[in-house]
Order: structure tokens, then C-alpha cells, then sequence
């Protein structure tokens, strides 16, 4: 089996909202300790946002699993947009973990894309066409499983998790959903 995954990450200390609470990540890498242990999976496709892709990279690579990341545009842009500026001691999580795959050939980086959206917007479809890469790729048909952690539901029109989760469907891939509360 390949994971391809997208989620939430930790909500931002004023937050109106409450997606991911960070009193809730230990919950969350509980419930992605226990999918990799049922789900036995070869490999997993996510980028390396804090939250949700952080800690299922860090749950995958205690549990043995291969680890692909993918991320818009270069690695200290994205460190400093998507991983230390919510709370947590991301930062050097984020910086172990891409150290990890980037030695084992498998940290991606997108290029080309000034327009923030645009380039999360490409990272979301690029998980799911990596785990279709990834399937076939030791000569075994292995199914994907499209992971989604998150709260439950859309925040706006452009959430990339529900976009994610819609080309997931749409692809009849199986879907399950770990909940952030």
C-alpha cells in the first residue's frame, strides 16, 4: 500500500477557528501510529507542513516507511511560510525529516511557481500522481489510500486538504479521514 497524505497544520495561536489545536497533536501522531501499524503501508507521499505532514512523516519513518515529500517551491522559503510560524518546535523537526529523504532521493521541490496558491494548489494533485508513480514501481500493483487530517470539513473554497480529498474521490481512490479534535 502507498499513503498519499494532506492535512491540517497546528492553527496559528490566534486563530478564530479551531482546525488543529497543537494540544491535539499528540492525539493525531497516536492515530497515524496506529494507520501505519493496520495498514503496513511501503511508502508514503505528503510535503512537510507543521501539523499534520510532520507528524505523519515522523509516525511513517518510526514505523519504517518509506517517506516521499514534496514541496511548492525551496526549502527555506517553505520553512519559514508553512512550518515556523505557528507554534511548536517545528523547525527542527521539519529540518531532521527533509535531511532524512533528501539523503534517500526522495525530497522533491517544485519549481517555477512565484504565486503561493498556484504552487500549493500543484503540490496537492502532484501527491496523488507520485503514489501512482510509486505503485507500480517494484513490479507489484500496490492500492493508494489517500489520507485527509483535518477537522471534518471545507474552511473556504480554496482549502487544499478538500481539494485534495475531492481529486482523491474523484480518482476512486479509498479515502479515510483522522480527525484533528
Amino acid at each position: 500500500m502507498i499513503i498519499a497524505l494532506a492535512g491540517r497544520r497546528i492553527d496559528a495561536p490566534d486563530a478564530e477557528i479551531t482546525r488543529f489545536p497543537p494540544e491535539n497533536a499528540e492525539l493525531v501522531r497516536g492515530r497515524l501510529l496506529e494507520l501505519f501499524k493496520n495498514e503496513a503501508p511501503s511508502a508514503m507521499v505528503s510535503s512537510a507542513a507543521c501539523g499534520a505532514d510532520l507528524l505523519a512523516l515522523e509516525a511513517a519513518g518510526e514505523s519504517g516507511v518509506r517517506r516521499h515529500i514534496i514541496l511548492p517551491f525551496e526549502r527555506g522559503r517553505f520553512r519559514e511560510t508553512s512550518v515556523t510560524d505557528r507554534p511548536g518546535d517545528w523547525g527542527n523537526l521539519f529540518d531532521k525529516i527533509c535531511d532524512e529523504v533528501e539523503t534517500e532521493g526522495n525530497l522533491i521541490t517544485l519549481e517555477n511557481f512565484e504565486d503561493e496558491a498556484k504552487a500549493y494548489s500543484a503540490v496537492t494533485r502532484e501527491f496523488l500522481k507520485k503514489a501512482e508513480s510509486l505503485r507500480s514501481s517494484d513490479g507489484n500493483i500496490e492500492e493508494i489510500l489517500a489520507v485527509i487530517i483535518w477537522e471534518g470539513k471545507a474552511k473556504d473554497e480554496r482549502d487544499e486538504t478538500a481539494a485534495f480529498a475531492e481529486q482523491a474521490k474523484a480518482g476512486n481512490f479509498v479515502v479515510k479521514e483522522i480527525l484533528t479534535k
